[in-house]
């Protein structure tokens, strides 16, 4: 009786911890796709970039379709009758994560996004700092989304 109990518990525990892991990616993309918004690595011109840079939850059966459309927008009506530099919006086709992976993205589609990360020896690269040093903030926001899941 105190194994079946017990094994009960777990799987429940088990349940509701697995149940929050994409809200906690999701509490994890903001101080990402916030940090990666306020960069100062380049100046900007249009305001584009900031606007459309996106940190998104994608998964198998969600690729974050409607996140990445509504950037797009956001640097598309940034860009409509911009005069500064002849960048536009840009969807990419990106593979997305295969069954049983989850995904942070975070990404600005526009065709000049690989410019400003590549050229001028990536003087004003901005995506991989965000992510990487926004990570002890990101764990923490997805451990207290997971942690609340047990209550």
């Amino acid at each position: 009786m105190a194994d079946d109990l017990g094994l009960t518990t777990f799987r429940r525990l088990m349940n509701q911890t697995v149940g929050s892991f994409r809200p906690a990616m999701e509490a994890a993309a903001d101080p990402i796709e916030s940090t990666a918004a306020a960069t100062t690595a380049y100046a900007g011109m249009s305001g584009a970039t900031r606007a459309a840079t996106i940190a998104y939850v994608a998964d198998a059966e969600d690729t974050g379709t409607a996140e990445i459309v509504a950037a797009y927008n956001a640097a598309a009506g940034r860009l409509q009758g911009f005069q500064g530099h002849e960048g536009q919006p840009y969807l990419a086709d990106v593979p997305g994560p295969g069954p049983h992976q989850t995904w942070i993205v975070l990404t600005v589609p526009t065709d000049y996004i690989g410019d400003l990360e590549h050229d001028s020896a990536g003087e004003k690269a901005f995506l991989a700092d965000s992510g990487f040093g926004q990570a002890p903030q990101a764990f923490q926001a997805f451990i207290a989304v997971v942690k609340g899941a047990w209550h």
